[in-house]
């Protein structure tokens, strides 16, 4: 699931509790309270969410005014409660919100350019962010208010390409990302050092 910046979702956010790959027994709850915290791990004030318990998903009513109003991943957590003081906390649901107009990929661009990128929108950010870290460091420094270069933006899909076809499935390194794959920054390729830093073929002689 994912959003830009200033979105106000119109579809309704349906969440199947569960706890170590186990759907939750939602019968002794009568009540859902959600809060949602920002990438940076602050609580989102809002005038509210509407959560309804439906048979074994909750469904989440996103507020009438805008609460996704910074790039990253949001995190929406849900409280269930019910009679006899039964309480229990469900592992939050994650959202990213991506800025627009930023001239680097974005999932769904990211996507139309690389056929056989990760289904998963967190794994795809992460991805696009370590690779936008890695060609923002290398490449040359671009004056204030720059467009993006073409060349900047395809580095960003292939060191995305690269980190993902070389730790694909690998849980084994100290990394971000989630489930059976995680992602490993990786020093850029020489193919990609020549496109953001290209030699000349005829160098002077001194």
């Amino acid at each position: 699931m994912h959003y830009f910046v200033g979105d106000v979702p119109a579809e309704d956010v349906v969440i199947e509790p569960a706890r170590g790959g186990y759907a939750i027994d939602l019968a002794p709850f009568d009540t859902a309270l959600v809060s949602l915290r920002a990438p940076d791990g602050t609580l989102v004030d809002s005038s509210g969410f509407l959560a309804t318990i439906e048979d074994d998903t909750v469904v989440v009513e996103w507020p009438t005014e805008t609460v996704l109003d910074s790039p990253g991943t949001f995190a929406l957590a849900l409280v269930l409660e019910g009679p006899g003081d039964v309480r229990e906390t469900v592992s939050p649901t994650r959202i990213v919100v991506e800025e627009q107009g930023t001239g680097w990929y974005t999932l769904d661009l990211a996507r139309e350019d690389w056929d056989d990128s990760p289904s998963s929108d967190l794994v795809l950010a992460d991805l696009l962010d370590v690779a936008r870290a890695a060609v923002v460091a290398y490449a040359p420094d671009l004056a204030v208010d720059a467009p993006v270069p073409t060349s900047y933006r395809k580095g960003q899909l292939m060191q995305a390409r690269n980190i993902w076809n070389a730790d694909k499935g690998d849980a084994g390194d100290a990394s971000m990302g989630m489930g059976g794959y995680v992602v490993t920054p990786k020093p850029l390729d020489w193919n990609i050092k020549q496109l953001l830093r290209p030699k000349s073929p005829n160098p002077v002689a001194l």
